[in-house]
């Protein structure tokens, strides 16, 4: 999954915040702003795809929980989402980061509490920032109606999945 080429959390956790959605697009960009990949969501799922349109992998919804998958279709990780708080998991089950939403922002944090980074949400736009508070890249949905109680979205670290 985190073969998308992007600045640094991984793309997956974008899909939190679609899942469950309407028919949504939504394109990446690195800080830079040069176009880095697409995802498409129906429904409860979402298939993720580099640059140059190879996929990346996709993600499955079911209830508060989200399975990634890479490309060969073996388990890259998961998500649990607990109010307004979404763990992520490795492949293995180990933890790996989690996220908290707070109004428009989202902050992330690495398994041992450090910090992992920031989004905020400003209309259909998505703004990425790296723990040191500079830029990390973007990302803009259209179509569907979102849902906002799902919004956990950064897409610009590793996990290592």
């Amino acid at each position: 999954m985190n073969t998308i080429k992007l600045s640094a959390i991984c793309v997956c956790v974008f899909a939190v915040s679609l899942l469950n959605a309407q028919t949504t697009n939504s394109s990446f960009y690195n800080s830079n702003g040069t176009y880095a990949g697409n995802a498409t969501t129906n429904g409860n799922s979402t298939s993720f795809y580099n640059a140059n349109g190879t996929s990346a992998g996709s993600a499955q919804r079911n209830g508060n929980t989200t399975n990634f998958y890479n490309p060969n279709g073996t388990s890259a990780g998961s998500s649990q989402k607990i109010g307004n708080t979404t763990n992520f998991y490795n492949a293995n089950g180990t933890s790996a980061v989690s996220s908290r939403q707070i109004g428009n922002t989202t902050y992330y944090y690495n398994a041992n509490g450090t910090s992992a980074g920031s989004s905020q949400k400003i209309g259909n736009t998505t703004y990425y920032y790296n723990a040191n508070g500079t830029s990390a890249g973007s990302s803009s949905t259209t179509g569907g109606a979102q849902n906002n109680n799902n919004s956990q979205q950064n897409k610009n670290k590793s996990f290592g999945w």
